[in-house]
């Protein structure tokens, strides 16, 4: 070999054996992969993260964990990710919380359409559903509508926090309905449940997921659902539209996947196509289905369209239920 050969020759094999170089040809997934989840354990978006996550590890041959990292609404979760380094084993399970902090907060750590970058919409479902304890003094829809309109019927509903979707439908119900029920935050969905299940607040929304167990399981009873028309889990259960609130028609939201915002864009569609392909499997959804909540095949593109659509949607939504920031 001519030494002008054996000196490019050397070049490169110094340039395959630079840590970029290394990193970009070692396979991905390489170690545990950890998906935050802003809400508590036995809520709908944790069931919905632990049933994805571990399809996902039986495609990718690596252990992918769920952390409930709780707090504000989302916030703490988002921030981690934001500050995650933008590697693919960081990721975050989010909801509507999602699109609706910009318009809560005055300032949040992070830019939430900048900072955070979508990868795949997993489902949006159809509906919330309104439930009670069962031994609710409300038998229906109307009953409860009567009671929560007195000015000391002392009826409250409780939400995962603070401009969480399930604090906004309460609030936008009371804007339409002329209701005056008072909103309870906790930290999380469960510990709302469980709020009503004990009677220490009137009612709560529930996503389809978390309603059909909670019903099913007699912890609560079912008055009606959010959207313009009946849903399938619940056909006897009238819609709000169609009891005494027309054109109240508010979905079950929707969650998805969220990488760090400077996660290389093929990565980002490796982890899209991935989790696109975990929706697909039979196990997950028919699982998905049977809570309402139909899985969705987007890409990463459609979805940052969604993200945009749904931020603006909340505002307005803030907007007219007439929520100070906070």
């Amino acid at each position: 070999m001519k030494r002008r050969e054996f000196v490019a020759a050397s070049s490169c094999l110094a340039g395959l054996c630079s840590p970029l170089a290394l990193q970009a040809q070692t396979a991905f997934p390489n170690k545990t992969i950890k998906v935050l989840v802003p809400f508590s354990a036995g809520g709908s978006p944790d069931l919905v993260a632990r049933l994805v996550s571990m399809q996902l590890a039986k495609q990718l041959g690596q252990s992918v964990v769920v952390d409930n990292k709780l707090g504000a609404n989302g916030i703490i979760a988002q921030e981690a990710l934001a500050n995650a380094t933008p590697d693919g084993y960081t990721l975050l399970v989010n909801t509507g919380s999602h699109a609706i902090n910009p318009s809560i907060y005055k300032k949040l750590p992070f830019d939430t359409l900048n900072d955070i970058a979508p990868v795949s919409l997993l489902t949006v479902a159809p509906a919330l559903t309104l439930v009670v304890n069962p031994n609710s003094g409300a038998k229906n829809i109307k009953d409860f509508l009567a009671m929560a309109r007195k000015p000391n019927g002392n009826v409250s509903f409780g939400s995962p926090g603070n401009g969480n979707t399930l604090h906004l439908v309460g609030e936008l119900l009371n804007h339409m309905a002329g209701t005056q029920m008072l909103h309870v935050p906790y930290k999380g969905a469960a510990p709302a449940l469980n709020a009503v299940i004990s009677g220490e607040v009137s009612a709560c929304f529930l996503s389809t997921t978390a309603a059909v167990l909670a019903v099913k399981a007699g912890q609560v009873r079912p008055l009606a659902v959010t959207s313009m028309n009946r849903i399938a889990s619940f056909p006897d259960i009238p819609s709000l539209a169609e009891s005494g609130v027309p054109d109240f028609d508010y979905n079950g939201g929707w969650m998805g996947v969220f990488a760090p915002g400077k996660t290389p864009r093929p990565l980002i569609k490796l982890l899209s196509n991935e989790i696109n392909k975990a929706l697909q499997e039979p196990e997950v959804r028919d699982k998905l289905l049977s809570w309402e909540s139909p899985p969705v095949n987007y890409t990463p593109e459609q979805f940052a369209v969604f993200i945009q659509a749904e931020v603006e949607k909340f505002a307005r939504i803030i907007k007219l239920a007439n929520i100070p920031q906070q």
